[in-house]
């Protein structure tokens, strides 16, 4: 490539170069495409060297709303399903989507833009841009828990591997999304400096990432001898706006019990149900859970299994109980991080933009373990599984094994959401070291060890069962222990690094 030319790419072209940049972001998003992780933001840091602050700005939105053009489509069938068929609403989602995430690229710009332009040494600039866009993928994730749809996180191209996350022990999905942002860095300077060693330290920084994966196996490996946990997985499918009269609701719940039947001769220690399994709350004299519980009289068993907890007036809670005696044993655990649009109505202070859902999902305080019969469980549920800080303190409270509970049906026209709910699972079964099972009711279900490696995988538009078997593991990685420890690095090296950045170099 003519290096001269990337000095000289008029403005034109560089917003070319930032559209490109959207696009491979969407490619790495929609197909979990690894080799895009590395490369998707090369485009835009090379459109944003020797401009003035606010053509970068503008560079940064472009790449963010191409991005959600092509990652936000899903919108147009899950908002007019749930806005009763008013397609304008789904429409002015849509765009308002586009636009919000083209802020949260250009909000990244903000913070690239002097670490792309300064006058530090290559391994120092490329470390800043790095650390920058570390610390700004950490903040979206953390404080945007509801719209998981808004976190440009570079590591969700890598979850369809299991060998390329394994750094996760160390720091989670961001450490990750670190070395891919610091490989997109080291790439985008050497094809804009006149030096080509510096592809070799491009090289050299992508080798010390595939290291970290090695030594992550070494440090922490896969248990020996470890006790199974017999789990059975009841996923009754039901359409998400399945109407329940007298008829439907009769039929719905005999064909739940034949499942419950069916997987009982299993003999499982624990049967995992999906999340709001029936549109009625949880009450002790249920006759449907009173017969499914009642099923498990002559074996050691007990149920996960998500309903809703009355609230006050249309506030309910979005709930996972475990059962073993309706009037014996029962645990609850209520999510903590409602999805926007659906279960909380997107806002701005108290001021209502969109209405949602005709209820409101309160959201639960604390984080629970199930004592299960089959073994201690960490339960999160649905968009949860998405959400890192959802995960923190399972294992310090001894969980061997984690769960996640969901409903996909809302955004089952979206394959690729479906699976990178689904494989978003595999990132924490890593991090945290512990087998991971996960229950969705119309979309993907299945298991993962705490290596990563896919126990089982399964899809179905009827209702199916299924057994797996997890081990039992109280291992407590470092991330488990510090999840912030490498926020914290990443926020110090932007430290040392912000005092030569008043004099960034002349445009």
């Amino acid at each position: 490539m003519n290096i001269t030319v990337l000095h000289t790419c008029t403005l034109k072209q560089r917003f070319l170069l930032s559209v490109l940049s959207g696009i491979l972001m969407a490619v790495l998003v929609i197909l979990n495409n690894p080799l895009c992780s590395f490369i998707a933001l090369v485009p835009l840091i090379i459109a944003m060297h020797k401009v003035r602050f606010r053509q970068a700005l503008a560079l940064g939105f472009v790449s963010g709303s191409v991005l959600s053009l092509f990652t936000s489509y899903w919108m147009l069938y899950s908002v007019t399903e749930f806005s009763n068929g008013k397609w304008f609403v789904a429409a002015g989602v849509y765009i308002l989507s586009s636009i919000l995430l083209g802020l949260v690229l250009l909000l990244a710009a903000a913070v690239l833009y002097k670490f792309v332009n300064n006058r530090h040494s290559f391994l120092l600039r490329s470390l800043g841009i790095a650390s920058a866009w570390a610390v700004f993928e950490f903040l979206f994730s953390y404080f945007l828990t509801g719209s998981f749809w808004f976190h440009p996180a570079l590591y969700k191209g890598l979850v369809s591997t299991n060998f390329l996350i394994q750094p996760a022990v160390f720091g989670g999905g961001i450490l990750i999304s670190f070395f891919c942002a610091w490989v997109n860095a080291a790439l985008a300077l050497a094809l804009l400096a006149p030096h080509r060693k510096y592809f070799g330290y491009t090289v050299l920084i992508f080798a010390a990432f595939l290291g970290l994966s090695y030594a992550a196996l070494l440090i922490y490996p896969e248990p020996a001898d470890a006790e199974k946990a017999r789990i059975a997985v009841i996923n009754t499918n039901q359409p998400v706006h399945q109407k329940w009269d007298e008829q439907t609701g009769n039929q719905a719940v005999q064909e739940m019990l034949r499942l419950n039947a069916e997987a009982t001769k299993l003999n499982a220690g624990l049967k995992i149900w999906t999340e709001a399994v029936v549109p009625w709350t949880y009450r002790k004299d249920d006759d449907f859970l009173n017969a499914i519980v009642g099923a498990d009289s002559s074996q050691n068993s007990g149920h996960i299994i998500g309903l809703l907890t009355d609230g006050a007036g249309t506030e309910f809670y979005n709930s996972a109980y475990y059962l073993e005696d309706m009037h014996g044993v029962v645990q609850r655990y209520d999510k903590r991080f409602p999805l926007a649009y659906a279960e909380v109505p997107l806002s701005i202070g108290a001021m209502p933009l969109l209405k949602g859902a005709d209820m409101i999902i309160r959201p639960g305080q604390h984080s629970v373990i199930f004592n299960t019969l089959a073994g201690r469980a960490g339960i999160t549920v649905c968009n949860e599984s998405l959400v890192d800080k959802a995960y923190y303190g399972l294992a310090e409270q001894h969980a061997d094994f984690l769960v996640v509970i969901s409903n996909d049906g809302w955004i089952g026209n979206s394959d690729y959401l479906l699976r990178q709910h689904f494989y978003s699972a595999r990132m924490h079964a890593v991090a945290n070291r512990k087998d991971i099972v996960v229950n969705s009711n119309l979309g993907y279900s299945g298991a993962f060890s705490s290596m990563g490696i896919e126990l089982l995988k399964r899809k179905e538009e009827n209702g199916f069962v299924e057994q797996v078997s997890l081990s039992k593991n109280d291992t407590m990685t470092f991330y488990a222990r510090y999840p912030l420890f490498f926020i914290c690095f990443y926020l110090l090296s932007l430290l040392l690094l912000i005092y030569p950045l008043n004099t960034p170099k002349k445009v």
